[in-house]
């Protein structure tokens, strides 16, 4: 497989389809994460306005292009409507998709408690095992963060150890420890 893919890939669940964001989807990725809730546990606090989820999401899809970057939206398959977002890049890029890959993910509160995350991992997991013949992936959780953490472990991660200091929160100014935890295939 060439270290760069052409076409984002549309991965489907039971209640959602996973696929390229558009600036269509802004307006839903801005108005999610205005709520603090979402960024808790995060490294940033996300769109500021409408205009800057426009300029991410451009800015995303030229990390993709060039082989570096790829955040799958989680569109509801009832309203095709984003609730969340699972972003996924190598360790080292640009993008050679044996390096071990980092996933992260964050979910709209309105869905919290429904297994949404879940069911969205499985097929994000099984698409970077199979799908880019991957062998790793990592997971990076606050302490804190136990609902995270539960869903790593109930989909088979392990924790590998603490890491003291080493996510700096670009809205708090604050440096936070996290678990790490692996999934291999």
């Amino acid at each position: 497989m060439s270290s760069q893919l052409r076409e984002f890939p549309s991965v489907e669940t039971q209640r959602l389809i996973l696929r390229e964001l558009t600036v269509e989807d802004a307006f839903d990725f801005f108005s999610y994460y205005s709520d603090r809730e979402i960024s808790k546990y995060l490294d940033w606090y996300g769109p500021q306005s409408e205009e800057q989820a426009i300029k991410m999401i451009r800015y995303w899809e030229k990390q993709f292009q060039e082989g570096t970057f790829m955040r799958f939206g989680m569109a509801s398959k009832t309203d095709n409507k984003i609730i969340g977002t699972i972003p996924i890049n190598p360790v080292r890029g640009p993008f050679e998709w044996k390096l071990p890959i980092v996933i992260g993910y964050e979910l709209s509160r309105d869905y919290w408690n429904q297994g949404l995350m879940t069911e969205a991992l499985k097929a994000v997991i099984t698409y970077v095992f199979e799908g880019l013949n991957n062998h790793r992936i990592i997971a990076e959780v606050f302490p804190e963060n136990l609902a995270s953490l539960k869903v790593l472990e109930k989909l088979g991660f392990q924790k590998e150890g603490l890491l003291k200091q080493h996510l700096y929160h670009e809205g708090t100014k604050t440096w936070h420890d996290v678990i790490t935890l692996a999934l291999l295939k």
